[in-house]
């Protein structure tokens, strides 16, 4: 029963761990100009001691930890040497996860069934998180020259509003025929960069558009015309998610480590191995929240919808 105890005694700890992975693996940080952003509210603070120091309350994305107590469970009469010495191997295993190091391949096929690794496997390969199929193959392709044509027009608006200031402030003689060329150019390339934009969203299909617009960080509107918000100005041009630029309206993005993924894969499969040994009720085993879990059923199902009108 020793065994047992401490496999009892894990739990809380494996089920923070996992928490923390998922958290800090699928979590979409939101990045406004480049910066997390703040909930609205009247902070006032001086300085030295009395100054304000942001907390994750502060936060519209602020983390809301949760707290992870000894479950009650029943306990298998494990009569089976055998099942103790692989419970102890468990243990063992979880605690050196939890402490976040990785199991080799080799430990883990000693202690999880053929069936317990297929499902590890399985699990590891394919997306178990919503943001997992939203941004999980990358930058997609089409994007990658618009930002490239982006990033250009953002260097020469810059040298445009470096030349413009000491122009200004008298630091530099450029005479306002040279400023207005730079102005122009930087215009031209935004110019160009939307028109590329344009393109890729005439020729998409719907599947292709949904995942186009998850890499986006406003509301591509094309289709509004003369209404739409996005344009050639260096604050209303669309962006990609990801991007460094403080013009970006949202720039966050998962992490989606592979890293961090296989440490979360092997804790929740060890965790299940233990428990099935230790416990006479399987209800134990961790799983996503009901409610993340439905969610991703019915992304996949949105998904599966809008391939089959395209």
């Amino acid at each position: 029963m020793v065994c047992q105890h401490t496999t009892q005694m894990l739990l809380p700890r494996i089920d923070k761990r996992i928490d923390d992975l998922q958290y800090e693996n699928y979590n979409v940080p939101t990045l406004q100009h480049g910066h997390r952003v703040l909930v609205p509210k009247d902070i006032t603070g001086g300085v030295g001691s009395d100054i304000y120091v942001y907390t994750e309350n502060d936060y519209v994305d602020g983390r809301v930890e949760k707290t992870f107590a000894e479950s009650t469970v029943t306990f298998r009469t494990i009569d089976d040497a055998k099942q103790v010495t692989q419970l102890a191997k468990l243990n063992a295993l979880l605690k050196q996860l939890v402490n976040g190091k990785t199991a080799t391949t080799a430990k883990l096929k000693i202690v999880l069934t053929q069936e317990q690794y297929k499902e590890y496997l399985y699990k590891l390969e394919n997306e178990q998180d919503v943001n997992e199929l939203k941004y999980g193959n990358g930058v997609p392709e089409e994007l990658r020259k618009y930002n490239r044509m982006l990033k250009a027009a953002d260097f020469q608006n810059t040298n445009y509003e470096n030349m413009s200031a000491l122009h200004r402030s008298g630091q530099a003689k450029y005479k306002y025929d040279t400023v207005s060329k730079a102005y122009n150019k930087a215009e031209s390339l935004y110019e160009s960069a939307l028109e590329r934009l344009g393109e890729i969203w005439s020729v998409s299909t719907p599947t292709e558009l949904y995942e186009l617009q998850n890499w986006m960080d406003r509301e591509i509107d094309f289709d509004l015309g003369s209404d739409r918000t996005i344009g050639i100005c260096v604050d209303t041009i669309p962006r990609v998610r990801g991007s460094r630029s403080s013009r970006a309206l949202d720039s966050g993005l998962p992490k989606l480590s592979t890293r961090l993924k296989r440490q979360e894969c092997q804790l929740i499969a060890l965790r299940e191995a233990a428990c099935n040994i230790a416990f006479e009720s399987k209800q134990d085993v961790y799983e996503k929240t009901p409610a993340m879990s439905q969610k991703l059923k019915s992304m996949m199902e949105s998904m599966r919808r809008i391939t089959e009108r395209d």
